[in-house]
């Protein structure tokens, strides 16, 4: 009988089935663990959070020292690339590297008693019986003897489980190349496994640590430098009658509402800024600035000290690419040098440097359709578009003759395009993250608001084991963002109808509890999705996630348009998608509306969000799935 590697990691962790605790004793994260476990010899990609008032420059930069001192062989794509933003740190590690290198900064590891503890396992037999024990169970033939061996798990302390999962991952990532055991888990591993052998490993590990205290004692100092590490988390993307639906074209009309002033940033795969649907009425494109955040990690990379290296040469020549007219090797270089130096010396992330690799032309081609298809529902403009179509002498997009652009939200406001997922429709959560602090940074250095609100359309699913809900590393920049005065409206995810595999088989049924990050954010306007113009009838799409949070909060706030929506698509294209990233940016264009009007809302999104909600249409459905109903633009301007 065999087991998978996250059965087991749950096991271990958090004890039987029937017997089941949260552990949060350890500074690594649940999802760290199943990481690992699935991939024990490759390296995964981490946010480690710095303890307490630490900055994240210097703990990176004593990450990164400690690293490439380790000097671990890496395949081409296993770059550590340690990197760091405001309170926040990345690093690609291996395992061994996580045990060796993180945990012994964490203030988890200065525990007396956890010190205590470690160093039983080193003088006595205390660990073997604990390991024998994990791998009687997972070697079980059936599963009435694996209910009776788990009854033997009762003692168990937080630590011997902690431990001895270590001992096991560290085991099997040794045995990569070994065949015919290369590039399996642990749980197909577990037939193969001896505990004497994940004893030694622990063993060895523990004196290299000890070596290392004594060694560098300088790198060891009383405080703790590391709070947590989890997984850098992998974002998903998540009209002609859906803007009518939500009344937002009778509001306009009604309220004489123009939203030329007002800037919203679009955090998505892109914006095709050559589209005429994104141009003024003097034929310009809307889009105020273009942001590419997809290689945020390389240009923050503490890796760029070394500039002699060939990894750095090459690193230099992709950052280049594209700019070579206006950034010098010399200049590249420098900036990348001082970038990497702050991180040294605890200052800021100096934004003007790393706009210099970042900043793009507006009408560079997007890597998907997504983000176009977002911003049309925000701002598509089709009388422009209409105007210089046929000034071109050029025919309808479209497979029919009644064919017609539609007006967006807002059809003259201004973006910025800020491209955050790439080509595979998924990005990490730390380059969002990067993307979130610039805002700030914008508006910041200004004595007004320059970007009013941001449109989050991607989702990023919430493992309720590794944090509060609400309070991941992208909640928590969101919810500063919210702070500094800034509209964040996030789609709730798609995520509402799913599949699940029993012992018993395969059924599909709707899911509670599935809203995703950063929509769990209490601060952020979440928006689950229904039918584009017969929410009354269709109620809440099938597809769209349901609150509540896991702490119980109201989620979604709103609902919205978000199946068969149409907007523009690049090169000129017009089509159809589905799922609550359609339904978020309506609600984008509702709040860019109210500052418009109301010029005295323009940082206060909390009284935005209040109004929307206060004047939402009950579509009659539970409050988990509507939350408080249906997005109405026209009552939201009557309620002010």
């Amino acid at each position: 009988m065999s087991v998978s590697s996250r059965a087991l990691v749950d096991f271990v962790l958090l004890g039987p089935t029937n017997d089941r605790r949260q552990l949060q004793d350890s500074p690594v994260l649940g999802d760290v663990w199943i990481a690992y476990a699935a991939k024990p010899a490759a390296p995964m990609d981490l946010l480690i959070t710095p303890y307490k008032e630490r900055p994240a420059g210097p703990v990176a930069s004593l990450i990164a020292k400690r690293i490439r001192r380790l000097n671990l062989h890496r395949e081409k794509g296993q770059e550590a690339h340690v990197a760091y933003l405001q309170g926040l740190v990345a690093a690609r590690l291996f395992f061994r590297e996580v045990l060796r290198v993180i945990v012994p900064m964490t203030q988890w590891w200065r525990d007396r008693k956890v010190q205590d503890g470690l160093r039983a396992y080193t003088q006595t037999n205390l660990l073997s019986p604990r390991i024998q024990a994990i791998i009687e169970w997972a070697q079980a033939s059936d599963d009435d003897t694996q209910t009776e061996l788990a009854e033997t798990f009762g003692d168990f302390t937080a630590l011997d489980r902690y431990v001895a999962l270590a001992g096991i991952i560290l085991w099997a990532g040794m045995q990569d190349g070994k065949a015919p055991t290369s590039g399996r888990d642990i749980g197909s591993l577990m037939a193969e496994i001896k505990g004497p052998d994940v004893v030694a490993e622990l063993q060895k590990l523990f004196e290299e640590i000890l070596q290392d205290q004594d060694e560098f004692p300088e790198e060891f100092s009383e405080e703790a430098q590391v709070w947590q590490v989890s997984l850098n988390r992998k974002a998903m993307p998540a009209l002609e009658r859906s803007v009518p639906a939500v009344k937002g074209d009778a509001a306009r009309t009604l309220f004489n509402v123009r939203c030329d002033k007002i800037r919203w940033a679009v955090m998505d795969s892109g914006i095709d800024g050559g589209h005429d649907l994104f141009k003024d009425d003097q034929g310009e494109c809307r889009i105020v600035k273009a942001f590419d955040f997809s290689n945020i990690r390389k240009i923050v990379s503490l890796d760029n000290l070394y500039t002699e290296t060939p990894e750095f040469r090459q690193r230099l020549g992709e950052l280049r690419a594209g700019r070579e007219k206006d950034l010098s090797k010399g200049k590249a270089r420098k900036i990348l040098k001082e970038l990497a130096d702050d991180a040294d010396n605890d200052r800021p992330i100096h934004w003007e440097l790393v706009e210099n690799f970042i900043k793009i032309d507006p009408e560079t081609p997007p890597r998907s359709g997504h983000g176009t298809h977002v911003a049309g529902i925000i701002g598509a403009n089709s009388r422009v578009a209409k105007r210089a179509r046929n000034a071109e002498g050029a025919a309808q997009v479209g497979t029919s003759s009644d064919f017609k652009y539609v007006d967006g939200m807002c059809p003259d406001i201004k973006f910025y395009d800020f491209r955050v997922l790439g080509k595979s429709m998924e990005d990490t959560e730390f380059a969002i993250i990067a993307a979130l602090q610039y805002i700030r940074y914008l508006n910041e250095r200004q004595t007004y608001i320059s970007v009013h609100g941001a449109n989050l359309s991607l989702s990023i699913p919430h493992d309720v084991r590794n944090f509060a809900c609400g309070r991941t590393p992208i909640c928590n920049e969101c919810e500063r963002l919210v702070e500094s005065g800034v509209v964040v409206v996030a789609a709730a995810g798609n995520l509402g109808y799913q599949r699940y595999e029993t012992k018993e088989g395969t059924y599909e049924g709707y899911t509670a509890f599935s809203i995703t990050d950063p929509g769990n954010a209490d601060g952020v306007i979440t928006v689950g999705a229904t039918h584009r113009f017969r929410p009354h009838t269709y109620g809440v799409s099938f597809f769209s996630s349901r609150g509540p949070t896991g702490d119980g909060r109201l989620k979604p706030d709103l609902v919205a348009p978000g199946e068969r929506i149409e907007s523009c698509l690049p090169g000129m294209g017009w089509g159809e998608l589905d799922g609550t990233s359609m339904a978020a940016p309506h609600v984008s264009g509702a709040a860019a509306m109210l500052m418009a009007r109301y010029t005295e809302l323009i940082g206060e999104p909390r009284r935005i969000k209040r109004i929307l909600c206060e004047s939402a249409t009950d579509l009659g459905r539970e409050r988990s799935f509507q939350g408080h109903g249906m997005l109405d633009v026209l009552r939201a301007f009557q309620k002010i």
